[in-house]
């Protein structure tokens, strides 16, 4: 699956329930990087927030599930590996 032509709304939303049942929030000001704050339950209170997530890196479904596992992965470690700026848990 391309994602080409896929509008960032839908790239929000395709994270947003890629990360149910927990809250994840997505947004993006710039049109090219998203910043992606992923909480526990339904709560955004103590979250791990990733940003400069680039658009164009997102090319494929593969793509949006490793994106999706790394933010599991650092919601488990408290953190995420090197390559993406990131604030973890308050």
């Amino acid at each position: 699956m391309s994602l080409t032509g896929v509008s960032i709304l839908e790239m929000r939303q395709m994270i947003e329930q890629a990360c149910l049942p927990d809250r994840c929030e997505v947004s993006s000001t710039d049109g090219v990087n998203l910043t992606i704050r992923l909480g526990t339950g339904s709560s955004l209170n103590e979250c791990l927030t990733m940003t400069d997530v680039r658009l164009d890196s997102l090319n494929s479904a593969r793509d949006l599930v490793g994106l999706v596992g790394q933010l599991r992965e650092g919601q488990r470690l408290g953190y995420l590996p090197a390559g993406n700026h990131v604030r973890a848990r308050a």
